[in-house]
């Protein structure tokens, strides 16, 4: 499946990064997008890519029948789309703000293809919203980040970002994005005779620039917050997803030892390994190892023991079956490996020298 982008200017280098950044492969009728799209890249990139992202799924062509193949033909300004396409776009009938590679909401008209367009907007992690929705819900999606940061990228990223938390507007654009990329680039969930890794390598990133302190590296909180990607992408192998946690059931971190090692850099690699110390009806224990993408080099170790809660109840119950039996067999795996030597460390000073 690709995409075409048909036009030309900013609006056209916009939506090509944005496909391109979703893992789409993408066709663009005019040659001068591709630089455009080079230089809308890193904060593309900074944003966060979906599995198989790269520039090199650009091509250029204007051939009418390689355009009118494509899955969608995303029309700009006074473009005309191709005859036969199967689905068209258009800045009428779906009006993205500026910048739109980073930007969430894409505002449809009520056409027989409303239902088909939303759910692809949707499915890379952008906001659908129809002519129904309240002015002000729009406004906070797309023209009030730009109004509020100048337009400046970075500072739209940091206010998404800084939004998360609240679960409306564009923070929960931005978590939604967030559960999209991680969702398409999880492990399959495994599967009873599934051979499992040990350890388990399931979540791989880049440094943010947000996780980056006034000392030019990457700060103690945010070690935890990749090594808490690195946990989400382990609870979606063993089949703890968004279906699983809506029914109310999720596992909460009741402790957690990290081990500084290293220092990292912003928009350096690091990547995560994971192994399983032990597990029992309600808690788990496992731990994090976190490299450098490029060296190798051990970063830090985070250590945690979580247990298995009803959040409805509010109280630990039993990790269910199919999580369960996932569980028992990656600890059965995993009981063979050697334990990290930083694993149950104790914080203390050296007694005093006599």
């Amino acid at each position: 499946m690709y995409v075409a982008v048909i036009g030309s200017g900013p609006r056209a280098a916009g939506w090509t990064t944005r496909f391109l950044a979703s893992g789409l492969d993408v066709v663009a009728d005019d040659p001068t997008v591709v630089d455009h799209v080079a230089h809308l890249w890193p904060t593309a990139e900074r944003l966060g890519l979906f599995p198989g992202s790269s520039l090199d799924r650009l091509r250029i062509s204007d051939d009418p029948a390689v355009l009118a193949g494509a899955f969608l033909a995303q029309v700009v300004g006074e473009a005309s789309a191709p005859d036969g396409a199967p689905l068209v776009a258009d800045d009428d009938t779906a009006y993205a703000h500026e910048p739109i590679h980073l930007l969430p909401i894409v505002e449809l008209q009520r056409t027989d293809d409303f239902a088909r367009l939303a759910d692809f907007y949707a499915s890379i992690g952008m906001a659908p919203r129809g002519p129904e929705t309240h002015p002000l819900e729009r406004w906070r999606l797309g023209s009030a980040l730009v109004e509020i940061t100048n337009g400046d990228p970075a500072a739209i990223l940091a206010v998404m970002r800084a939004l998360r938390a609240s679960g409306t507007g564009a923070g929960a654009a931005i978590a939604e994005h967030e559960a999209r990329r991680f969702a398409a680039g999880a492990a399959a969930p495994w599967r009873p005779g599934d051979e499992v890794a040990a350890p388990l390598r399931l979540y791989r990133t880049h440094v943010e620039p947000d996780w980056v302190d006034y000392n030019g590296h990457m700060t103690e909180a945010a070690y935890l917050t990749a090594a808490g990607w690195a946990s989400d992408a382990l609870f979606r192998y063993i089949g703890d997803d968004e279906a699983y946690r809506a029914a109310g059931h999720s596992f909460y971190t009741v402790e957690t030892h990290i081990h500084y090692v290293l220092e990292v850099d912003v928009n350096e690699p690091i990547e995560f390994t994971t192994q399983v110390l032990g597990v029992d009806a309600k808690r788990l224990h496992f731990v994090h190892e976190m490299f450098h993408g490029d060296t190798g080099a051990l970063l830090c170790t985070v250590e945690q023991m979580l247990v298995h809660v009803d959040m409805a109840a509010g109280r630990s119950v039993a990790i269910l079956p199919h999580v369960a039996e996932a569980l028992q067999a990656i600890a059965a795996t995993h009981a063979s490996m050697p334990v990290p030597p930083r694993v149950g460390s104790v914080m203390r000073l050296p007694p005093p020298k006599s």
